[in-house]
């Protein structure tokens, strides 16, 4: 009778690869126990476990052996019904891969989920927490979604909004994939990152848009990135958060490109401000604020009324999208002043208005914020002036009056003559011909001086009228500031011009004297007609004598 060891099977060997060689299971010749005597029983052999235990190479080696061996249904159970590349069936004649971008109508919503249509023979299914807790989801709405897997039971795709984070395996991650992790740590390079289990990494350059100093304070934060790269055999994965940024924000602006239209109202933030206007950002889109369109009255530096991050309210005036500019205007939310203008300012209305600023041509003058008038040249005195600054300066409060309104072209033209009464209009009779007049000089010229008479009223004393003797400047008989009396020549009124000469006033004086030397004249006459010594007289008429005899040779006498 054989004893019941003989029938125990060998140890089973360790399994192992296929280029690997058999390795022997007998002990050394030196470990083998001598037989029993003959007749003597063997006693009964206690098996004993001799398989060494497997290293991490060897366990790697044979989950990637089993992982070989599994079918595709079974590989797809195990990564939560998404393989990669591998196309889902849905039909007959349509199949659609998982991660495929589609956009689907909603159909309706039961429980926990958002049922889609994707054309007449593809439906399926998207969870209710995809959608905000406010956002309205009505039968006919259009939503973009990425395909997961396919349910076979239910005959529906499993899909997930488009940009909602999705879980990461090693199976399921791929480039541009949305990931949401924490962020446990920082190096040298950028920071680390957690994505339930499996390690990521984050570049400096691709934490935020804007370059930041300090990319600590995400440490401990849950963020949302974008796969840019996977390596399975090293275990390497890297992550941006830019280009998580980048893709909301150029999503925010397609979408705002769609709602933007000419005449909205929007609420921005003011960016970079330049000489012409300055750049507003509507959240994702920047427009521009022309200079004219900043303010109802005109502006002359955008800093004096916009600040960089300030937060206005802009209308929207034009949008070209070929060149994707925005035209934006401030002063178009506000009321037009100039549409009351005409009635609150007829022609003829006189009021007070302040001095802005000058100009060559005149002086502009506020009547009220954001309507302003000009004052020309011509209308700001009854003289003749070269220069507003010889009258007005800037923040005076002068009387005007207005002459004309112009509403379609926002302008206005007002008077100070018209304020004030005209000095010209009784001149004839306070300054007839050859009367004697006082006046102050106000200006020299090359040819003559202006004297002013009276206030607003101004006559010319030419050069030729300053003296008896020639004189090549005004200066060496007069000069600005002084007094001098002068007399009438003539009144021009309607050119109002007056003329004045020095000159006439000094040969009336001689005029006035002639009388009163006559007699004296007379007197030493008389006392010259004593005879002189040589038979000459004093009285001897020599010029008249002389022009005899030289008419009596003419004749021959």
């Amino acid at each position: 009778m054989e004893h019941p060891s003989a029938h125990v099977p060998p140890p089973v060997p360790p399994a192992r690869e296929p280029s690997e060689p058999a390795r022997s299971t007998a002990p050394p010749p030196s470990e083998v126990e001598p037989s029993p005597p003959d007749g003597a029983q063997a006693p009964p052999a206690i098996p004993v476990d001799q398989t060494p235990s497997p290293s991490v190479q060897e366990i790697d080696r044979e989950v990637a052996r089993a992982m070989a061996e599994m079918s595709p249904d079974d590989l797809a159970e195990l990564s939560g019904g998404m393989l990669p590349d591998k196309k889902i069936e849905v039909g007959p004649d349509e199949s659609v891969a998982p991660g495929t971008e589609l956009t689907g109508t909603v159909a309706g919503v039961s429980g926990d989920e958002v049922f889609l249509e994707f054309g007449v023979k593809m439906q399926g299914a998207v969870p209710r927490n995809h959608f905000g807790k406010k956002e309205r989801i009505e039968p006919g709405r259009r939503v973009d979604v990425v395909v997961e897997r396919f349910d076979e039971e239910a005959g529906l795709l499993v899909v997930a909004r488009k940009g909602v984070t999705q879980r990461a395996t090693w199976l399921t991650l791929k480039p541009d994939m949305i990931v949401e992790g924490r962020i446990t740590g920082m190096n040298k390079g950028g920071l680390e990152m957690d994505l339930h289990g499996i390690r990521a990494f984050m570049p400096a350059s691709h934490v935020d848009i804007a370059q930041l100093k300090d990319i600590s304070v995400f440490l401990n934060q849950h963020v949302r990135a974008v796969v840019m790269e996977v390596d399975r055999r090293n275990r390497n994965v890297l992550v941006s958060r830019r280009k998580m940024l980048e893709k909301e924000l150029a999503e925010s602006r397609e979408k705002l490109r769609e709602e933007l239209q000419v005449g909205q109202v929007r609420k921005g933030i003011v960016g970079n401000i330049a000489d012409f206007g300055a750049f507003v950002d509507l959240g994702g889109i920047d427009g521009l604020v022309h200079i004219r369109d900043i303010s109802w009255a005109p502006v002359e530096k955008v800093s004096d009324y916009l600040k960089p991050g300030q937060e206005v309210e802009v209308q929207v005036l034009r949008i070209d999208k070929k060149r994707d500019r925005i035209s934006l205007g401030i002063k178009q939310t506000q009321p037009d002043p100039w549409n009351e203008v005409p009635d609150r300012y007829p022609t003829g209305t006189e009021l007070k208005v302040r001095v802005v600023r000058l100009a060559d041509f005149g002086a502009f003058a506020e009547l009220e914020p954001g309507v302003e008038g000009l004052i020309p040249l011509s209308e700001m005195s009854w003289t003749r002036i070269h220069r507003p600054s010889e009258v007005v300066s800037v923040g005076d409060m002068v009387d005007a009056a207005v002459i004309r309104v112009d509403l379609a072209k926002h302008r206005i033209a007002l008077s100070m003559k018209q304020a004030t009464e005209d000095p010209w209009a009784g001149v004839l009779e306070s300054f007839p011909q050859k009367s004697l007049v006082t006046g102050k000089v106000t200006r020299l010229t090359d040819f003559g001086a202006f004297v002013e008479l009276a206030p607003g009223v101004e006559g010319l004393i030419h050069i030729s009228e300053m003296s008896n003797r020639r004189i090549r400047s005004c200066r060496e008989v007069v000069e600005a500031g002084q007094e001098v009396q002068s007399r009438v020549l003539g009144v021009d009124k309607e050119n109002r011009r007056i003329s004045l000469s020095i000159k006439a006033v000094a040969e009336a004086s001689r005029e006035e004297t002639k009388p009163d030397a006559a007699p004296e004249a007379a007197k030493l006459k008389k006392k010259r007609k004593k005879k002189l010594r040589g038979g000459l007289a004093s009285h001897w008429d020599w010029l008249g004598n002389l022009k005899l005899g030289s008419e009596d040779v003419d004749r021959g006498e």
